[in-house]
């Protein structure tokens, strides 16, 4: 199998972009300049299962951290595609996560139904797949995949990759002391629009969050346009290492908000391993 070159998320212009994000994100400049980042109504990111093959350190969907079986049901992905065409968006991008995506037990299924919204009514979209292609039952999967789905390579060959330290919270550091967590981050403009099991979110990761932090603030519907989410930013942005700048690392990391919150999470059973 041909693997598609490996995405890099560590590299040096996203450090001097994450500097940059963490001057601008200092609530004096905010109060002079207005938010940064506003939801996207240009791309979208599905998290379809937080079933995952690895155990990587400083997971930014908690895999690794607070292991779940749960899968996206297919009829949710059939209604933001409903009410894509009632709010007539037109997604230039649309990926598939995870997770391993490939793990989902529907996912030719899912990919077929994304694949028709796109021939009959978004054919300039792209739709994209982000693998792992890590063993036999995702390759033999991606085998079976339709040539006209992009596969974003994730590829991985150990627990220890350069992640930022995704469970360093940025409460927990005196050096944000003075941040506006309401203005979000660039993975709000890069990345998209979150659709996750737990509904929708400025961004994916904050779905992810929403498991283990149990804030609720997923929209049922999809964000009307003129709905900022900044309240969804003021909440899971706090807690979240890809907010401001943090140094990236190979070693697992975890402040005490997310330890107090892991340990939440085990004692109250929100952990999904008991589902599928």
């Amino acid at each position: 199998m041909n693997l598609p070159p490996r995405h890099r998320n560590v590299t040096l212009q996203r450090l001097l972009l994450d500097a940059w994000q963490y001057i601008r994100a200092q609530r004096f400049i905010v109060a002079r300049f207005g938010r940064q980042f506003t939801p996207s109504r240009e791309y979208a990111e599905i998290d379809i299962t937080y079933r995952c093959n690895l155990s990587c350190f400083n997971c930014n969907r908690s895999c690794t951290q607070a292991p779940s079986r749960e899968d996206m049901p297919i009829e949710t992905i059939a209604e933001f595609i409903e009410q894509s065409l009632d709010q007539g968006l037109q997604w230039k991008r649309i990926r598939l996560l995870g997770g391993e995506p490939t793990l989902h037990k529907h996912i030719f299924e899912i990919v077929d139904l994304l694949n028709n919204y796109r021939t009959h009514h978004n054919p300039d979209m792209r739709l994209v797949l982000g693998t792992n292609f890590h063993g036999r039952e995702v390759r033999q999967v991606i085998a079976g995949l339709p040539e006209n789905l992009i596969l974003k390579s994730t590829l991985k060959t150990s627990r220890a990759n350069l992640f930022r330290p995704f469970n360093v919270a940025p409460c927990d550091q005196v050096h944000n002391s003075w941040a506006d967590y309401t203005s979000g981050c660039r993975i709000i403009a890069e990345c998209g629009l979150g659709v996750t099991p737990r509904g929708y979110f400025m961004c994916a990761i904050a779905g992810g969050i929403d498991r283990i932090f149990g804030f609720d603030l997923g929209r049922r519907q999809l964000p009307a346009a003129d709905d900022p989410l900044t309240d969804q930013m003021g909440a899971y942005c706090r807690v979240c290492g890809h907010f401001g700048f943090q140094w990236p690392t190979r070693i697992p990391k975890i402040s005490p908000t997310w330890r107090m919150a892991y340990a939440r999470n085990k004692q109250h059973g929100r952990s999904a391993l008991a589902q599928g």
